[in-house]
């Protein structure tokens, strides 16, 4: 009989995804006001506080990615994070392998049983995927600081709520990188952790997750308030490389033969074929 207490993990080696992300309509993803002030803005964007300059948080991007997953393969809401916000979290084995592109990936919030008691699910492997923040790229730094925009590095875009009774409008102002910018390079790393009752080819496999999942991004939008226009992103100039570890020790860097200059372009078959090559 199987010794259930033992676990383990092995890493075999990573994967890295890095691109850059094109704004085609202006970014808002909200940080901080500094403090209330007549006049000011509603909504700001969130900045490096050491240059001023916005930026992609990691976990915008990756929060994003993860419910547009959660919304393509129809994973059922089951874990509350806050007021209002739901994520999917797997139950049991068979829920976590049914939505394996998900929990497989992105990770999972560890689930609580009765009077704070820990579930007795166990996930067989850490989150598989890490998402850096994404800078301002140099050339779009330069480029908004010559263009003198309505703040460092940003506009700002009036807006009106419309008062479903009395249609008045309520005017204000939201803080948005501008269309054009670019940001990057944007860095996805995905570890080929293997569990136990896991085998090596389903992990690698699992990586086609990352690309349909930015291809959804890329269909919808990122940050807030998208449904009026916000945050179309195209993503473009993509590197696919990858790394071995054997006995402690990396090998070079091996890149994707098909290095695409967008998204759309990528042999996903191709892609799977080359992975599966390079950890076999």
């Amino acid at each position: 009989m199987a010794d259930t207490t033992k676990r383990f993990v092995t890493l075999h080696g990573r994967i890295f995804l890095r691109a850059d992300i094109e704004l085609l309509t202006g970014l808002h993803i909200g940080g901080a006001a500094a403090g209330l002030e007549i006049g000011g803005l509603d909504k700001p964007v969130i900045r490096n506080p050491r240059t001023n300059e916005p930026y992609i948080p990691g976990s915008s991007l990756k929060g994003k990615l993860r419910s547009l997953m959660e919304k393509a393969h129809g994973a059922p809401q089951t874990f509350r994070v806050n007021e209002g916000v739901f994520v999917h979290a797997p139950e049991n084995d068979a829920d976590y392998r049914k939505y394996r592109m998900i929990n497989g990936v992105f990770g999972m919030l560890p689930r609580w049983g009765p009077q704070g008691s820990r579930s007795a699910f166990v996930v067989p492997a850490p989150t598989r995927l890490a998402v850096r923040d994404v800078p301002l790229s140099e050339q779009s730094r330069r480029e908004l600081e010559r263009l003198r925009t309505d703040l460092p590095f940003t506009e700002i875009k009036w807006e009106a709520a419309i008062d479903r009774v009395t249609s008045a409008a309520a005017p204000r102002q939201i803080e948005r990188v501008p269309a054009g910018a670019v940001f990057g390079p944007a860095e996805l790393v995905y570890s080929v952790y293997v569990g136990q009752n896991e085998q090596l080819a389903e992990v690698v496999a699992l990586f086609d997750t990352v690309i349909e999942a930015l291809l959804h991004l890329e269909d919808d939008y990122l940050g807030g308030m998208g449904s009026r226009g916000n945050g179309r992103v195209r993503l473009r100039n993509l590197n696919i490389s990858a790394r071995r570890i054997s006995n402690g020790q990396y090998s070079s860097e091996m890149l994707f033969d098909s290095q695409p200059a967008l998204l759309q372009e990528i042999d996903r078959a191709a892609l799977k074929t080359w992975l599966a090559q390079t950890f076999a």
